[in-house]
């Protein structure tokens, strides 16, 4: 595989088949992004094409139908517009989502038991199936990433017993009518795992967040790199509040065909001591769209999470694992991150 030199160095180009392992750590330790090329995932860019095709079918869908699949018990389902991933903001993002594929394991559900407007439910199996692909695609991460930290091979696999706890989300930035107000509109500032204000008791706080960018579509995903002192810092910033937004760098993550983008989830900085780091990031209307109107983006995410009765005892390179007392379990992670939120 060829590196692409036009690419910003800060968000590497990663193989699972021919990036060592510690190049891995080392991405997800500092920028906390990869581009991760496709060979070795499972996945291929024409699976990724028919996914978006039907995120195109499922955000057509009249708003009345999808209004009859609104979010579940489960956080399946259609959310509409409403409130901002930027804790400090009181604007709404302008984005809109269907999320699918969370279900109870612990209840017996072998699968979602979620609706789909009418018009979508003959392609069910598609999307089934590429959740499924999504799900063993972010295992393979979780693997290269346990061989960097000299644990054995299946130790973050391990934590996922079933594919319930884990959602694929299909999101929609509409186009716009009138020309944007600002740059940080279309998502507001956030760590992976602020989306839990929104989908209840199953928040994607979780450990790897695998990013699909439509080919040809509009860009406008930026990630923040903190300063020097600030990368190395270790311990779990919980808040995204907390975190200077003013002294480091916003980069822009470009959208490279044959690629997926990979990036750490709060419980994965847990799990490592803030070691691998949940970055800051954004999605902005591009600077060449400030004299048209920028036109509509899709992504599709799929969030990748540990069973909530995991305990979350950190580790660190050379095979360490550090198992104290009163460590939380993933479950407890989440509820304590939504008080010091000040979410509940």
């Amino acid at each position: 595989m060829t590196a692409d030199h036009n690419l910003p160095p800060e968000i590497p180009l990663i193989s699972l088949v021919h990036s060592r392992p510690q190049d891995v750590l080392h991405a997800l330790s500092t920028v906390g992004f990869i581009h991760l090329d496709l060979e070795g995932t499972g996945i291929t860019q024409a699976d990724i094409d028919r996914a978006f095709e039907l995120s195109a079918l499922l955000h057509n869908v009249p708003q009345a139908e999808r209004l009859a699949s609104l979010k579940d018990e489960r956080g399946n389902g259609y959310f509409g517009m409403k409130g901002s991933l930027d804790e400090r903001a009181t604007r709404t993002d302008l984005k809109e989502s269907f999320v699918w594929g969370r279900y109870m394991a612990s209840a017996g559900e072998k699968a979602t038991t979620q609706s789909l407007p009418q018009v979508m439910k003959e392609y069910q199996d598609e999307i089934t199936k590429f959740d499924q692909r999504c799900y063993e695609a972010s295992l393979r991460v979780l693997d290269i990433l346990s061989r960097a930290f000299d644990l054995p091979e299946n130790f973050f696999r391990s934590t996922h017993k079933d594919d319930g706890s884990n959602g694929l989300a299909f999101l929609n930035y509409p186009a716009l009518e009138t020309p944007p107000a600002g740059d940080d509109i279309r998502a507001g500032s956030h760590k992976e795992g602020i989306w839990i204000k929104y989908i209840d008791n199953f928040g994607q706080w979780g450990d790897v967040t695998l990013l699909f960018q439509e080919q040809n579509g509009q860009p406008g995903l930026q990630v923040y790199l903190p300063t020097e002192s600030a990368k190395n810092q270790t311990g779990l910033q919980l808040i995204q509040g907390d975190v200077d937004l003013e002294s480091g760098t916003w980069i822009s993550a470009p959208i490279i065909a044959n690629t997926v983008l990979v990036n750490v989830g709060l419980t994965l900085e847990g799990m490592t001591d803030g070691l691998c780091k949940a970055n800051v990031h954004r999605v902005i209307f591009p600077k060449s769209a400030s004299t048209e109107l920028p036109k509509g983006r899709k992504t599709i995410a799929y969030f990748s999470t540990p069973n909530h009765d995991i305990v979350m005892n950190p580790v660190k390179p050379g095979g360490i694992i550090v198992e104290r007392d009163g460590v939380s379990t993933v479950g407890e992670f989440f509820q304590e991150r939504v008080r010091l939120a000040g979410i509940a």
